[in-house]
Formats: C-alpha cells, structure tokens, sequence
C-alpha cells in the first residue's frame, strides 16, 4: 500500500508555542489567587488558634526531678532535646511564682523526671501582681497589732473568737510589754488551717473580700476624681479671677457694638452681592460681585468667630472689690471640698487596711515558701483581696473548665487592665480602639468625598490638577510616622497650644488692624482682576485676561494667607483655657481628637481615589439625562452621580477604617498611652472628651510583646489581644459592607 505523503506545507508548518496557549496563563493566576488565601486563611488560623487558647485551663503538674527538686508546673510544648545525646524531649513548664525569685518558664529534660503526678489539692491562683502563684492552700488567716492595756484582758493563745469571716482560733506571734503595765501584741486569727478546711474558708472568705473591695475601687475611681475634678475647676476659676483683675490693659477692646455692626455690614454686604448677581447678565460683572459676595461671606465667618472668642459682652476686668467676694466664695468651697476628700480618702485608707488584714498563705513545694505579701515583706503572706480566682485544674471536669475559660474572657473583655497593663482585661483599650476608629471615619470621609467631587466634577483637567493627583498618591507612600510628627507639631503644640492659651506673641493692636486694611485692599483687587480676567461667551482670551487671571490667583492666596496670619496672631484671644495652663493643658497637649485628624489625613488619599474611582464610573448619559432634563449641575451631583457612587465611597471608608485601626507609630507620638485611668467616652458631660489620652490595641501589641518586663509571660496576652483587634477590625467592616450592599441594592453598583 502506498504511504500519502503531506503537502510541503503541511509538512513545515510550524507549531503553536506553549505561551500562546491560554491555559498555563490560568494556571498560574489561580495558583497565585490560592498561595494568596493560604497565606491569609494561614494567618487566621495562626491567629485564632493562639489568640484562642490562651485562656484554656491546663492541668498542674507536680514534678519530682532526679537530683530531688519538686516544683508545680503548667505543661506547655514540647521540643527535642539539644543537650541530650539520646535524643530525647524536654518539656517547658510554667512556673510561675516571680516574687519568689523563680522564672516564669522552665525547660525540663525528660531524661532528669523522676516522676509527674496531677495533685487534686494543687491550685494555680490569679493574682492582681506579679502573675499566677502555684502552690496549695494551707491557711486563711487575719493578722491584727493589738495594744492592752494593764487593766485589760488579753485573748489567750488558743483562745477561740468571733471575727466577721467566721469563728477564729488567736494564735500570739509576738508580744512587747509597755511602761505601763500593758502589752503591744501581734496576733493571728487562724480561720481555716490544712486541707481541705484552708479551701473551704477561702472560697467562703473570698467572694466577701472581693465585693468589699470593689465597694472600695468604685470609691478610689468615681468619688475621688470627681472631688478632685471640682477642686481643679475652682482653682482654675480663681485664676481667670486673678488674670482678669491683675492684666494691664493694652488698649481700648473692641466693644459688642462694633462686632455687631461688622457681623451686620459684612451680612447685608453679601446679600446685596449675591442679589445683584442675579439681576445682572453673566460675565466679569457677575464673577466679580460673586467673588464679592465670597468675600462677604468670609469676612461673617471671621466676625462670628470674632464674637466667639472675644466674648466682648464678658466684660475685660473686675473690680478689685468684685474680685475678693467671688475669690473668698471660691476659698470657702474649697475648703468644703477638701474636708470631704480627705474623709472620704481616710474611709477609704481604713477600709484598705482592714481588708488587707485577711490573709492566705499558699506554699509552694519547691522551697517550702508561701506567697508573701510584697517583695518587699516577704515574710508577711498575701492578702486575700489580692487574688483574683483560684483554679484547681485537676479537680474540674469540662462544664468547670469551660465556666473557667468563659471567666477568663469575660475578665479579659470587661475589665481594665492591671500590673501596667501586663494583666487583667483591655475594655478601656477596646473603647479607645473604636473611639479612634469611628472617629477618624467621620472625619476623613466627608473631606475625602468633597476634595474627589471637586478633582473629578469642578476642577478644569489639566497640569495643576494633574500635579495634585500625583501629589495625593505620592501622600499615600509617607512613611505614617512623618504624619505622627506633623499631627505632634501641628496639630498638639500649634492648634491645641492656640486654643489653650491663643497666640504665642500677639500682634499689636494698631498693627492687626493695619493687616485688616491691607486684607481688605487685596480682597478688592482680586475682585477686579476676578472680572478683568472674564470673557464673553464665544470669544478667546486676550492678554489682560491671562495677567488678570494670574493677578486674581496671587491676590486671592495673598488674602488667604493673611487671614491666616490675622486668625493666629489676633490681640484679642487669650485662649480658652488659660487657667489651666502649665499644669494641665486641655488640647495643647496629646489627646484622642489630634489623633483621629492625624489619622484622617494618613488615610485621605485612600477615600479621595476610591471616591474619584466610584464618580468616574457612572455613566456620562446619566448625567447628560439629569440635565436635559432641567435639573442643574449640583442637582445631578446630588441626586445621580453620589448615589450611583456611594458603593465605591464605602469602599474607600472601609478600606481607611482597616488602615487606621491598624496603625501604631503616629498613635505614639499624638495620644496613645500604656495606661490611663480617664476614658475618652464616658458619661459625664460632654460624653466624648477629646483631650483625653486613650489606649490603643496596637499600642498595647507593642507595649505587652517587647516593654514588657516578663516578654514570656505576656506572649500569649499578645495572641489574645491581636485576635481581638483582628476581630474588631473584621465586624467594622462587615457593618460597613453591609451598609454598602444595601446601598449597591437600592441605587446600582458603579463599581
């Protein structure tokens, strides 16, 4: 049979190469979409796993070494040992017991073991400092001095009395006998001693030492600050009092009448512009009273913010007999306020060392030692109102071990933190957290959304508008400390200090004045260069147009810079808050509000392209369609293109609320501190205080992962409180993208 031989083109006819063929190209980017959710769905797991167990109760072993070490241990991971030829494993145990000179982990071959064992009596005890204690509880005691007198009858040792805990038996440490015939005596009312009997009197003392310490705590947070509060305010009172009557007078101030008269003036001036406006046909004349009516406008606003600050009707200073009567009102509250802070501090003293009375002592195996009072009294055991639980893990089944775990989490939620923030819960840090976040939400939202209407609806394309744009996205690549520095200068100790106590060096009088006037001059060749600059409809710019166009530019910027001088440099504002200065000043200082701004800016470049990106995308014949059919161009803004976008604006504030909730370094430098007793939200007046410090999940990562003392013992604090933030983060932004698909539902998607 003869074979067929193909064409010579067939023949040569070359073959397709791999790299045109689509499907590699698939492969590739599936496989990088997948390696992407590994990496995150990895971190996740990473996150909740540790974050997760932190809190899980873990049995209390009891490990006898070789050489005849006993100690009480929590067993963690283990690993391969590196000083064993064998190759075995060594365990790492948690130890505990600082204050006693022990580390909190320790590393045990188990080649050196000689035996592990799970006591039922072995008990891991929370405690308010110096981390968890591991031991057994041997007694429950009150320790009192006693002084009898010679005629007095003096308890027996042995002797059996009635305490508010419970029967007791005197047990006499150490006596001392006096001049007269009496004794000072150092006594021990022993309520429980061994086992179980210590137990069941700490778990019955226990829960009355705590509520009467928290009695003492609510006492130590709210009655005291808020007498401390008041005497504050009356003193900053008596200065405004004393300025008032002691400053020199530098001149004649401007009277209510005067402000008045400028607030009406520059009133009827705008109206009157705007009005002619109307009546006149478009062109330099209708830019140029525009342009007037602006200034008008302008020239209000400073007027009012004038009248704010001035507050002329106040009055400039009182008479020295005036002055006496309020200062001799103010003396008498305040030695009334002062009276009832010290009681209320002896009350609380006392009942401080009443309750630091009971004791417990909790032996360790290691040394024979129970967990003493202080470092400092180590010979003295530790208060019962120092222990926060006691958790006997061995004994507990898994509905005891779950109540534990859900104990320790609702502490860790609901709490504010103890030991510098090292232990105990993070509420205050949430709450500041999402003050912060909401807070620069509101801010960076509505000035994201109005710079990107003008950029992309107003601005005229062309070489400045471009330079901006490159300017905003070059904004977004600032390293955020640089942004933690301007926040620190511009908005603390340049805003905040002219808020506080106005300007540094005034201007005078005659000086400001004459700034006024040369404001107002320039304000009027902007206005007529404003409609030399105009042309009719139809015909090209002439040169006066273009150099009447260049001159309004450099006459409206001069005016805004001088109005800026004029504002920052005003005689006739001291500040608001004078009298508190140097001591405390109120926004001049770091605060949650400085903050929020500085955060708002380091995320404005994100809602200004996102916003821009959204506006674009609505379609141009929508616009077209609103105005054909008579509405005018803010109109269609209003009602088409920003409800067509508001999908994409979503976008922009979700995707700002995740940056900033995240970051650290400018929180460190304009608010964020280790711990603070004052929350920004609360519920005193004015609810929100924005000059309050505040702490801050990210700070507290840092604070607990590398200036703690005790880096290992708050490692798993770190897991914890970054699932928290993790979490916090996640429902913000599921809220937001709710919000999002519902608008998405009801106007249509533009992106």
């Amino acid at each position: 049979m003869r074979e067929t031989v193909p064409p010579t083109h067939e023949r040569h006819k070359r073959r397709t190469p791999i790299s045109a063929h689509g499907e590699p190209a698939v492969w590739v980017t599936a496989g990088a979409l997948v390696l992407c959710l590994a990496l995150i769905l990895g971190l996740l797991v990473v996150i909740v796993w540790r974050g997760g167990s932190t809190f899980v109760v873990r049995p209390i072993q009891e490990v006898t070494l070789d050489d005849g070490t006993v100690f009480l241990g929590l067993p963690l991971e283990s690993e391969d040992a590196r000083d064993d030829a064998d190759g075995g494993e060594r365990r790492r145990y948690r130890v505990g017991n600082r204050d006693l000179g022990q580390n909190s982990f320790r590393w045990v071959n188990d080649a050196d073991v000689a035996s592990v064992e799970a006591p039922e009596d072995a008990a891991m005890v929370e405690r308010r400092e110096w981390g968890v204690f591991l031991g057994r509880i041997e007694r429950v005691l009150i320790v009192r001095n006693m002084r009898y007198g010679p005629d007095d009858r003096r308890v027996a040792d042995g002797e059996r009395v009635t305490t508010d805990f419970g029967p007791a038996t005197v047990v006499e440490v150490e006596a001392e006998g006096l001049e007269d015939g009496g004794a000072r005596v150092r006594e021990q009312l022993v309520l429980g001693a061994g086992q179980p009997d210590a137990r069941e009197v700490f778990e019955r003392v226990h829960p009355i030492v705590l509520e009467r310490r928290a009695a003492i705590e609510r006492l130590n947070s709210h009655r005291v600050p808020m007498l401390q509060e008041r005497l504050a305010r009356l003193e900053w009172k008596r200065r405004g009092i004393e300025r008032r009557v002691t400053t020199e007078d530098d001149g004649p101030a401007l009277p209510a009448w005067a402000w008045t008269v400028t607030l009406l003036a520059t009133a009827v001036t705008g109206v009157g512009a705007l009005r002619i406006w109307r009546m006149v046909p478009r062109g330099g004349a209708a830019r140029g009273l525009r342009a007037l009516g602006a200034a008008a406008g302008v020239a209000f606003a400073v007027g009012l913010l004038g009248v704010v600050t001035e507050h002329p009707w106040s009055g400039d200073s009182i008479s020295p007999d005036r002055a006496a009567a309020l200062i001799a009102d103010i003396d008498e509250r305040s030695a009334e306020l002062s009276s009832e802070l010290g009681r209320v501090l002896d009350e609380i003293n006392t009942r401080r060392d009443r309750l630091e009375r009971v004791r417990v002592e909790i032996v360790e195996p290691t040394g024979g030692r129970f967990s003493p009072l202080s470092v400092s009294e180590p010979d003295a055991p530790m208060a019962v109102a120092g222990v926060v639980r006691v958790v006997h893990a061995n004994e507990l089944g898994v509905l005891g071990k779950l109540r534990v775990y859900l104990a320790r989490w609702w502490e860790f939620l609901s709490e504010r933190p103890r030991a510098n923030g090292a232990e105990g819960g993070v509420l205050p840090v949430i709450m500041g957290t999402v003050t912060l976040t909401l807070l620069l939400t509101i801010a960076v939202v509505p000035l994201g959304v109005v710079s990107a209407l003008y950029l992309r609806e107003y601005a005229r394309q062309g070489l400045v508008t471009s330079l901006i744009r490159i300017a905003i996205n070059n904004l977004a690549g600032v390293p955020s400390i640089v942004y933690g520095m301007f926040g620190l200068g511009f908005f603390c100790y340049g805003l905040g200090g002219w808020v506080d106590a106005g300007p540094v060096d005034a201007s005078p009088r005659g000086f400001w004045w004459g700034m006024i006037g040369l404001t107002a001059v320039i304000v009027l060749g902007g206005v007529v260069s404003v409609m030399f600059a105009a042309r009719r409809p139809g015909r090209r710019a002439t040169v006066v147009n273009r150099v009447a166009g260049a001159a309004a530019w450099v006459f409206w910027l001069s005016a805004a810079g001088l109005a800026v001088f004029l504002i920052a440099n005003t005689p006739y504002f001291d500040g608001w808050f004078t009298e508190k200065l140097p001591e405390r000043p109120t926004f001049g200082g770091r605060g949650i509000l400085w903050a929020s701004l500085t955060l708002a800016l380091l995320t404005l470049p994100v809602v200004i392209v996102a916003t821009e990106e959204a506006i674009s995308a609505v379609p141009n014949s929508i616009r077209e369609g609103s105005i054909a059919s008579g509405a005018s161009r803010w109109q269609t803004i209003r009602r088409v293109v920003l409800p067509g976008a508001l999908p994409g604006i979503m976008t922009g504030a979700i995707l700002a609320m995740a940056r900033g909730a995240g970051e650290v370094a400018p929180l460190m430098l304009v608010g964020a501190v280790n711990f603070t007793q004052a929350s920004p939200v609360s519920l005193d007046a004015p609810f929100l205080h924005g000059d309050r410090t505040f702490m801050h999940l990210g700070f507290h990562i840092y604070n607990l992962g590398f200036q703690s003392p005790d880096s290992q013992a708050t490692e798993p604090l770190v897991w914890t409180t970054t699932l928290l933030l993790v979490a916090i983060v996640v429902s913000l932004n599921l809220a937001a993208v709710s919000i999002r698909a519902k608008l998405r539902g009801k106007h249509g998607a533009a992106i």
